[in-house]
């Protein structure tokens, strides 16, 4: 009669229990150390609160309302407003701001163009509008008259885009701040001095400008800028859309904010054409 076989003592239980708690000691080791798990956080808050793919590199929207035409309706407002002194000290101030509405689809436009302050030679606050339907351009100036500018060489308001009067980015690369603006996700951009279109303006001789401040929400869901904003130190400088050509030292700031998109307008013939 063979002798059963022996059964593990308590120390061979001991022996295979220490191995295993050796093994489980090593795999703690591997767990990330202090740096690594900052690392690993770091790389998950970015990866958490990056723009979607196609906005998650740098950008350009210069000028600052492209793509626009890829939409069906949209409207925005722009602006440039300036505060500072003529060449001799003499204190002068302008705003222009458009209001500017879009039916792509059926290529209808509208523009409202206000002015106001010393630098267009009269305090009173100056209206006009321009509208385009299809190949036909209208006016009505200040004084609320309406008038056919198809064809003619008078200025067609209707035309003005916001590129053409602040510009807009070059290249502006995608930061994780983000934020929701007229229920759509926008995200911010930043920007060098280098990497902007500046607002329209001619230097005089010996004259400057020196971007102080800028801002740029893209919102990637309509591939278009939300909001933008730039802040210019000038010296020297003549603003040609102003309608005193004197060059002036002062602040120049250039805004643009997409109001809505998607809602059609009612755009029509002004009345009185």
């Amino acid at each position: 009669m063979r002798a059963p076989k022996a059964r593990p003592g308590l120390a061979a239980c001991l022996a295979a229990a220490l191995a295993l708690s050796l093994v489980a000691g090593c795999a703690s080791d591997a767990v990330p150390t202090a740096t690594t798990l900052d690392m690993a956080l770091t790389e998950a808050y970015l990866t958490d609160n990056a723009p979607p793919p196609g906005f998650n590199t740098p950008v350009q929207f210069a000028p600052v309302d492209k793509n626009l035409d890829a939409l069906p309706h949209w409207h925005y407002t722009v602006s440039l407003t300036f505060t500072g002194t003529f060449e001799g000290g003499e204190a002068t101030d302008g705003e222009i701001r458009a209001d500017v509405y879009s039916n792509e689809l059926v290529g209808e436009r509208r523009v409202v163009l206000k002015a106001s302050g010393s630098v267009f030679a009269e305090e009173a606050r100056r209206e006009v509008e321009g509208v385009r339907l299809g190949n036909a351009f209208y006016f009505v100036d200040q004084n609320g008259v309406c008038s056919d500018v198809t064809g003619s060489d008078n200025p067609r308001v209707a035309e003005l885009t916001a590129g053409s009067l602040v510009g807009g980015v070059k290249l502006g690369t995608p930061t994780t701040t983000h934020r929701t603006v007229d229920e759509v996700e926008v995200w911010q951009y930043v920007f060098l001095p280098g990497d902007v279109e500046p607002p329209v303006l001619t230097l005089a001789e010996g004259g400057s400008a020196r971007i102080a401040s800028g801002e740029l929400w893209i919102a990637p869901s309509l591939n278009a800028v939300k909001e933008y904003s730039i802040t210019l130190e000038v010296s020297g400088a003549i603003i040609p859309v102003f309608q005193d050509q004197r060059p002036a030292t002062g602040t120049l700031k250039a805004t643009y904010r997409l109001v809505e998109t998607m809602q059609p307008y009612n755009i029509a013939i002004p009345f009185g054409c």
